[in-house]
C-alpha cells in the first residue's frame, strides 16, 4: 500500500539509487563492455581470474586496462600476471612468443593459460625454454614456475562472455555480490539509525535492519547480474559512442572537463585524465543508465506482481510507486556522482584522506541525500493529485467501525477495546487484502464489508462481557413518573 511504507520498503526506495551507481561503477572496474568484441573470451579470462583471486582474498591491482603493449594485465601479491586464453594449447603458448623473433614476450611474468590446457601448455613452454626462447632461462623445470593455471577452462571463459547461459549467470553472481555485501552494510547502518529515532527498542532495530539489508542486497544482486547480463550486448556499447560525445562537450569547459576527472577519479579510485578519464565517465554514464533502468525494474516488480495476479493495489497505486521509485533512483544516482567528484576533488588536497577514500565517502552520501530528496519531493507532489490506496482503505476502515460501534451500541470504553483490537490487527499486508475483497466488483462497498465483517466478531465479543440488566419494578417505574410529573408541576 506505500502510504506510510514499512521501514525496509523505505530503505529500498532510498537507497537503490546508490546501489544503481554502485553497480555501475563496479561493472566499470571489469572489461565487460568488451566481452562482445572479437576476442572477448580473452578479455572475460582476465576478470574471471582476477575474481578468482580477490575471493582467495590476495592483493589483486588490475593493470590491463591502461598498460601498454606487453604490459602486465594484472598484479596479483606483487606477481605480474599475463592471461592467454586460446582454443589450443599451441595456439595458446605461440600467442605469448613474439612472430618474428620467437622470443617470449612478457620478461618477469607469469603466463596464465585456460586450467584444461595447463598440462600440456607446460610440456610446450619447457620446449620453448629448452629451444632457448625464453631469454634468461635455461632449465626445462621453470616452466611449471613461470605457467600459472587457471581458475576456468577456456570453454568457461568463451560462456563467461556470452549472455544467457549458466557460467555468465554464475560469474555475475560472484561478482555482484561484492556490491551486494557492500549494499547490505549501508542498509543496515541507515535503516538501524532510522529505527532508533523512531523509538524503537536497540533489539527490534537490528531485527528489523537486518530483514532491510537483506532485502536491498539482494535486489541489488538481481539489479547487477541483469544489467551485466544486458552489457554483453552491442546495443550496450553503442550506447558508450553516444554518451562519449556528451562527455566531450562537457569537458570542453575548465568546469566540465575539472567534473570529469574527479569523477572517473573516484570511480578509479586513483588519478585519471584526460581521454581515459572522458571514456571512462562515458561507459560509467551509459552502464549507470541501464542498471538504474533495470534497478527500476526490479523495484516495481513486486507492485506488478500485487496489482495484476494478486489484486490487492490498484494500478494508479503502481505507476504511483514507479514514479516515486524512479525520481529517488534518478535523485539518488545524481547525488552519487555529484558527491563522487566533490568527495574526490576534497580528498586529492587533504592530507590523509585521498581520492579513493573521498570518492567513496562522498559517493555514498551523495547518493543517499539525494535518494532522499528526490523520493520524498515525488512523493508529495503525487500525493496532491494520487491518493495512495491505504489512505482510501483506512478511511473505509473508519467508516466500517463507525457502524460498529452504532450498531452494537458500543460504550466509550468498549469502543476504546474495539479501537486496541483494531490497531493490532491492521497491518499492510491486511490493507492489501481489503484491497482485494473489492477487486470482482461492488469495489468499496466489498471492502467496507470486509473491514466490517473482520471485527464484527470482536464486537460480539466485547459486548458479550457485559452484565446482565433487570427491568425495573413497574411500581418503581410508575412512582418515578409521578415524582418527574409532580416536579413539571411545581416548576411552573
Amino acid at each position: 500500500m506505500h502510504d506510510n511504507p514499512p521501514s525496509s520498503d523505505r530503505t529500498n526506495n532510498i537507497l537503490t539509487g546508490l546501489a544503481s551507481a554502485e553497480i555501475a561503477r563496479e561493472l566499470e572496474q571489469s572489461q565487460i563492455g568488451k566481452y562482445h568484441a572479437k576476442g572477448g573470451h580473452g578479455f572475460a579470462a582476465e576478470d574471471a581470474n582476477a575474481l578468482g583471486d580477490k575471493m582467495r582474498l590476495r592483493s589483486v591491482e588490475a593493470t590491463g586496462i591502461t598498460n601498454g603493449a606487453n604490459g602486465s594485465d594484472r598484479i596479483v601479491d606483487g606477481i605480474a600476471i599475463q592471461t592467454k586464453y586460446f582454443r589450443t594449447p599451441y595456439a595458446t603458448i605461440n600467442a605469448a612468443f613474439d612472430d618474428k623473433t620467437g622470443l617470449y614476450r612478457y620478461q618477469g611474468q607469469m603466463l596464465e593459460v585456460p586450467s584444461d590446457q595447463y598440462d600440456e601448455c607446460v610440456r610446450l613452454f619447457q620446449q620453448k625454454i629448452a629451444q632457448g626462447k625464453v631469454p634468461g632461462v635455461t632449465d626445462p623445470n621453470e616452466a611449471k614456475n613461470i605457467v600459472r593455471k587457471g581458475y576456468i577452462t577456456y570453454k568457461q571463459a568463451r560462456n563467461i562472455a556470452q549472455a544467457g547461459n549458466v557460467d555468465s549467470l554464475l560469474f555475475d553472481v560472484r561478482t555482484q555480490s561484492i556490491t551486494s555485501t557492500y549494499m547490505f552494510g549501508i542498509s543496515f547502518a541507515v535503516d538501524f539509525a532510522w529505527r532508533i529515532w523512531n523509538g524503537d527498542k536497540p533489539e527490534e532495530a537490528v531485527q528489523g535492519a537486518i530483514h532491510s539489508g537483506v532485502s536491498v542486497g539482494s535486489r541489488t544482486l538481481i539489479s547487477g547480474v541483469i544489467s551485466a547480463q544486458a552489457l554483453r550486448t552491442r546495443m550496450a556499447a553503442a550506447g558508450a559512442v553516444v554518451v562519449r560525445n556528451g562527455v566531450r562537450t562537457v569537458a570542453s569547459t575548465d568546469l566540465g572537463r575539472s567534473a570529469v576527472h574527479h569523477i572517473a577519479s573516484a570511480s578509479l579510485g586513483k588519478p585519471v585524465y584526460g581521454a581515459a578519464a572522458t571514456n571512462h565517465v562515458a561507459k560509467l554514464l551509459r552502464t549507470n543508465a541501464i542498471t538504474s533502468v533495470v534497478s527500476l525494474a526490479v523495484l516495481t516488480a513486486p507492485d506488478v506482481y500485487h496489482a495484476a495476479i494478486r489484486r490487492d493495489r490498484s494500478w494508479s497505486q503502481v505507476a504511483k510507486n514507479m514514479a516515486v521509485n524512479g525520481a529517488g533512483i534518478v535523485a539518488g544516482t545524481g547525488g552519487w556522482f555529484a558527491g563522487a567528484a566533490a568527495g574526490a576533488a576534497i580528498g586529492s588536497v587533504v592530507p590523509g584522506i585521498g581520492t579513493a577514500i573521498g570518492g567513496i565517502v562522498g559517493g555514498v552520501c551523495g547518493g543517499i541525500v539525494g535518494g532522499v530528496a528526490g523520493s520524498t519531493g515525488a512523493k508529495m507532489a503525487l500525493d496532491q493529485c494520487i491518493e495512495d490506496d491505504a489512505v482510501k482503505m483506512v478511511q473505509l476502515l473508519q467508516s466500517a467501525i463507525a457502524e460498529l460501534a452504532s450498531d452494537y451500541l458500543l460504550s466509550e470504553r468498549e469502543y476504546a477495546e474495539l479501537m486496541t483490537e483494531v490497531q493490532q490487527t491492521i497491518s499492510d499486508a491486511w490493507l492489501r487484502e481489503m484491497y482485494r475483497s473489492g477487486s470482482s466488483g461492488g469495489a468499496d462497498a466489498a471492502r467496507k464489508q470486509f473491514a466490517y465483517r473482520s471485527f464484527e466478531d470482536i464486537c460480539r465479543r466485547i459486548v458479550s462481557k457485559r452484565s446482565r440488566v433487570a427491568l425495573p419494578d413497574p411500581d418503581q417505574v410508575l412512582n418515578c413518573v409521578a415524582h418527574i410529573a409532580e416536579a413539571g408541576t411545581d416548576a411552573r
